[in-house]
């Protein structure tokens, strides 16, 4: 009889399982809704399972751990709820949990690697990387260990692009351009390109002269690159706003197959609700122009503007990770550089208290770090983002007030300034970090 028993609990037992493997989402049970989670922990630089990782759960007394081929699975009732992950000589990693994803890949840090990298809150005078008493700095961008400076005087009526090493001397030069620049642009593959009001062309460094070669209409280049924000091997990675811009979609097309593969939204979920129920914002919303007249311009201004701001979440890549920023929901999730998920934390943004959120996100892709900032009177004060945690660490603030076009590289703050008094001056400066 008591065999018999058994045969029969195990018998329920591999028709559950079945029904998880076919349904890893969720599964009801007469308690109440259980969430189903099941993956595997590997070591981030090997790529081995870790088995006997330890998993936790925050507020609860549930435990887990993996098994000898690294895999794990469990119940868990209640989400979202934060999971740490832990093994002695690895970093610990906290993911948050929700409805993302059931099947999660863990990658941990060995704690050997991170104890080379050292933080130091750090009050750094700015130093000058360029300023000239004629021309004035319109725009820069950084590639590797190159800096590339688009220089003006005369109200755009005499213009050249300069190259400088990270020193802060200057390599090569492209003399006076034919044309009214408007920005730079380094695109996902790498390349500069300089853009006037009609054309792009992408930068050429001949030894020390640069060349602007393939001129290519300026809406169609946008339309083909201004959308795609990282690559890795075959795959270009895409950031696509919804019309009302507070929903994005990220995906990836691959280039030999041109096939396209969804990735994950990263959705403003409070403003979305918030435009249903309101249908004269939605209308003003899903406008393709600008109304008439004077109060009906300032309404659609402050409802597109101000009251629902653009969706600002992006993906960067970093190291051999992509992570998806939601600077709405204040989340990062975290993806190989195939496009499989392994994780999602929670940014701490609310825990600081240097004032309002900027929702900015600067990589150093030499040290492969994120950063982000908050401002206050003014004041920027640089954090640096912790990817296994999610928890934020004071790092800098900026010298002089409302810094503009920042970024960090190579252990560096950099960024523009008009200098007061000055007229159209506007410099650049450094700060170590």
């Amino acid at each position: 009889m008591t065999s018999t028993k058994q045969a029969v609990h195990r018998n329920s037992a591999i028709v559950i399982l079945i029904l998880i493997l076919l349904f890893p989402g969720s599964v009801s049970f007469a308690q109440g809704q259980n969430y189903y989670f099941y993956g595997k922990v590997i070591d981030r630089d090997t790529r081995f399972p870790i088995s006997s990782a330890n998993i936790t759960f925050s507020g609860t007394d549930l435990g887990n751990s993996t098994n000898s081929k690294g895999e794990f699975s469990f119940f868990i009732d209640t989400i979202p709820v934060y999971m740490s992950v832990s093994h002695l000589g690895y970093t610990t990693q906290r993911i948050w949990l929700d409805n993302t994803s059931a099947s999660i890949t863990v990658m941990l840090q060995q704690e050997a690697r991170m104890l080379r990298e050292v933080e130091i809150t750090a009050v750094n005078e700015p130093q000058l990387f360029f300023r000239d008493a004629q021309y004035a700095v319109l725009d820069y961008a950084v590639d590797s260990n190159r800096v590339y400076i688009l220089i003006y005087r005369f109200r755009l009526a005499e213009a050249e692009l300069l190259c400088m090493s990270v020193s802060g001397d200057t390599t090569s030069c492209s003399g006076s351009l034919p044309f009214r620049p408007v920005e730079l642009f380094r695109d996902c593959l790498g390349n500069i390109h300089v853009l006037s009001h009609d054309t792009a062309y992408q930068v050429f460094r001949d030894s020390s002269v640069l060349r602007l070669i393939y001129p290519a209409e300026i809406d169609r280049f946008r339309k083909t690159l201004s959308d795609c924000v990282a690559s890795s091997g075959d795959l270009l990675f895409f950031r696509k706003a919804s019309q009302n811009q507070l929903g994005v979609e990220f995906y990836h097309i691959n280039r030999k197959t041109s096939q396209r593969t969804h990735l994950t939204n990263a959705n403003d979920e409070e403003k979305m609700k918030m435009l249903r129920r309101n249908s004269d914002d939605n209308a003003l919303m899903m406008m393709s122009g600008i109304p008439e007249g004077r109060e009906a311009f300032q309404q659609w201004n402050w409802v597109k503007k101000v009251l629902y701001k653009p969706n600002t979440s992006t993906l960067h890549k970093i190291d051999d990770n992509l992570c998806v920023f939601n600077t709405a929901d204040h989340t990062l999730e975290i993806y190989t550089l195939n496009g499989e998920f392994t994780s999602k934390l929670k940014l701490q943004v609310e825990d600081i208290q240097d004032g309002r959120w900027t929702t900015e996100i600067y990589i150093d892709d030499i040290d492969k770090k994120a950063f982000t900032s908050f401002l206050k009177n003014g004041k920027m004060t640089l954090y640096r983002i912790d990817l296994n945690t999610g928890d934020l660490k004071r790092i800098i603030t900026a010298i002089h007030m409302y810094p503009q076009k920042v970024k960090v590289h190579n252990n560096f703050l950099f960024y523009l300034y008009d200098i007061p008094g000055e007229g159209d001056n506007k410099h650049m400066f450094r700060q170590k970090l």
